[in-house]
C-alpha cells in the first residue's frame, strides 16, 4: 500500500512538472511573438489569369527591415520571391544593408522577367533605385482602371 502512495506522488509531481513546463512554454512563445518580425503584404497588380504581384515589407523588433516582392500563382507552391533590401539590426543599433546594389538590380531584372512571363500589366521597375539605402520606389504599379 505504501508503494502505491509513493507511485501516486511521483505521478502527481510529474503532472505538476508537465503543467509548469507547459505554462513556461506558453509564456515563452508569447514573448517570442511580441519580439517577432512584423510583415505587411500588399497586392500591387494582377494578371488576367489570377497571378498577383505582392509587395512584402518586414519590420524587425530592433530596427531595420526588408523589402521583397512575390509573384503568386493560383496554387500556394506556385510563387517566386525577390528580396531586394534587407537591413535588419543585428542588435547593436546598426542597420547594415545585406543586399548589394548589384544583387538588387539582378533580382529586379529577374522580377521583370517573371512579370512578363505571368503577363502582369501596369508595373514599372526602377533599377536605378538599387543604389539608394532605402530602396523605396523600385517597383511602381499603375492603379487598376476603374470599371464604369
Amino acid at each position: 500500500m505504501a508503494y502505491r502512495k509513493i507511485e501516486h506522488v511521483q505521478i502527481r509531481r510529474s503532472a505538476t512538472g508537465c503543467l509548469l513546463l507547459t505554462l513556461l512554454i506558453g509564456f515563452d512563445s508569447t514573448a517570442a511573438r511580441a519580439m517577432s518580425i512584423r510583415e505587411n503584404k500588399t497586392p500591387l497588380a494582377r494578371s488576367a489569369d489570377g497571378a498577383v504581384l505582392f509587395e512584402i515589407r518586414a519590420h524587425g523588433p530592433e530596427g531595420g527591415g526588408s523589402l521583397s516582392y512575390r509573384v503568386q500563382g493560383k496554387s500556394a507552391g506556385d510563387r517566386a520571391d525577390f528580396l531586394l533590401s534587407s537591413d535588419f539590426s543585428p542588435g547593436d543599433g546598426s542597420r547594415p544593408q545585406i543586399v548589394s546594389p548589384e544583387t538588387c538590380r539582378e533580382r529586379l531584372g529577374a522580377l521583370g522577367i517573371e512579370l512578363a512571363k505571368r503577363k502582369i500589366p501596369g508595373v514599372t521597375l526602377h533599377p536605378e533605385g538599387c543604389r539608394a539605402d532605402s530602396r523605396a520606389g523600385l517597383v511602381v504599379a499603375r492603379p487598376a482602371a476603374s470599371g464604369r
